[in-house]
């Protein structure tokens, strides 16, 4: 009995746990947005997650992921924990000025302009509670990490029951921004009991800038590879159709979740049989892949022929024109998951610069092509713009295997 308590509250498993709370989380509230909001204010929120996101990456870079590689090494751990929240505080105050400014400058979109107090809000919220949720992550703290994660659960709960009849953008983003605030007032506890006055301040800013200036182009490049055709559509093909395909998206990210989970499972298992014998761990990557091409060939070809059915369900009947987006977007995960066998091998390589490159030639690719595709082609143009991205970074990773005498497919 001892035995499978020590199993069960074990970090590992806890951290799963937190992983399945966290992620269903993120994805029956998507569906449930997007039942409960109108196809062009879903669109509307789906134009501001996209941002979020955006603004996400840079703040992880510029803050978490260099913390993460110092945590260990800094002997002032608690200024450096104050400066790095007052980093944050900083970081979002310049962007939420740039939101007002955005919304009084530019009437870029009247309903955008209208809701600039909600979509700060949303924002803030949302940056805020993902930080300390990394920042204890990063501690191995995942209790405090379970309790936020359990406590916003609770409270989009609370919050969406109490507005069930009343439901708008505008409610959407004051529940979520306020339910993220709300949850992650253990991090604001953990700060200011360990505050100590940062008189360090100057040397952990000159380190995460030293760190954090070739991550923070990584994290734009990546998050332009993945977003920009997404982001775009909505301009040449409406709110609706960008909407629609964010839903898509959101259904796929599980697998999204899947492949990721997998990589981090079987990537140390190559690493450990790449050090020992690299025909060994050859052999290992490719009948993994093969088992892997069949599994996920079985579940995309379910998902292509009931494209319609699929999207109905988790959106509507007002989605089911869209149902084609299920069916092209089952293709670019095809190309996605031929993508990780080689993510895998440039990794235990440690040919990370390689990364950079491939998403910047992606990128590259989605400025050149993005009018023509999107202008003749629609949504079928987007995701083709997906998949092109997908080939080229796959080629381009090939070929410097390659070039480093790692021959994957031979």
């Amino acid at each position: 009995m001892n035995r499978i308590k020590k199993i069960v509250f074990s970090q590992s498993v806890l951290v799963l746990f937190d992983q399945a709370i966290f992620s269903g989380t993120n994805f029956i509230l998507t569906l449930f947005l997007a039942q409960k909001l109108d196809v062009k204010n879903f669109g509307v929120f789906s134009i501001i997650l996209l941002v979020t996101y955006l603004i996400m990456s840079i703040i992880n870079a510029l803050l978490i992921q260099p913390f993460q590689v110092s945590i260990s090494k800094i002997t002032k751990k608690k200024e450096y924990y104050v400066s790095l929240f007052l980093g944050l505080v900083a970081l979002l105050l310049f962007f939420m000025f740039i939101v007002k400014l955005l919304a009084i400058s530019f009437s870029i979109e009247a309903i955008f302009s209208s809701h600039s107090n909600a979509i700060i809000c949303f924002i803030s919220g949302y940056i805020f509670q993902d930080f300390f949720r990394k920042f204890f992550l990063s501690l191995a703290s995942i209790l405090l990490v379970l309790v936020i994660d359990f406590l916003f659960l609770l409270l989009i709960i609370i919050g969406f029951y109490s507005f069930n009849n009343h439901i708008n953008l505008t409610i959407t983003l004051y529940i979520i921004g306020l339910a993220n605030f709300v949850s992650a007032i253990p991090g604001l506890v953990f700060i200011f009991k360990n505050y100590e006055h940062p008189i360090s301040w100057k040397t952990f800013l000159n380190d995460h800038i030293f760190q954090g200036k070739w991550l923070f182009s990584v994290a734009v490049l990546q998050w332009s590879s993945s977003n920009f055709f997404v982001l775009i559509s909505g301009i040449y093909l409406g709110i609706e159709a960008l909407g629609a395909l964010r839903l898509v998206q959101s259904f796929f990210g599980i697998i999204n979740i899947i492949l990721q989970s997998v990589e981090n499972y079987f990537l140390p298992k190559v690493a450990f049989l790449y050090n020992e014998n690299i025909a060994k761990a050859k052999k290992y990557l490719l009948t993994i892949t093969t088992y892997g091409a069949i599994l996920f060939g079985v579940l995309l070809s379910i998902l292509f022929l009931f494209s319609t059915e699929i999207i109905v369900l988790t959106g509507g009947t007002k989605y089911q024109e869209y149902g084609y987006v299920v069916k092209i977007v089952a293709v670019l995960y095809f190309f996605i998951f031929l993508s990780y066998p080689i993510r895998i091998a440039v990794r235990i390589l440690v040919l990370n610069k390689i990364f950079f490159v491939g998403y910047l030639l992606s990128f590259v690719f989605s400025i050149l092509t993005f009018h023509f595709l999107l202008n003749y082609s629609g949504l079928y143009g987007a995701v083709s713009g997906l998949i092109c991205n997908q080939i080229i970074m796959i080629l381009y990773w090939q070929n410097r295997l390659t070039k480093n005498n790692f021959y994957l497919w031979k």
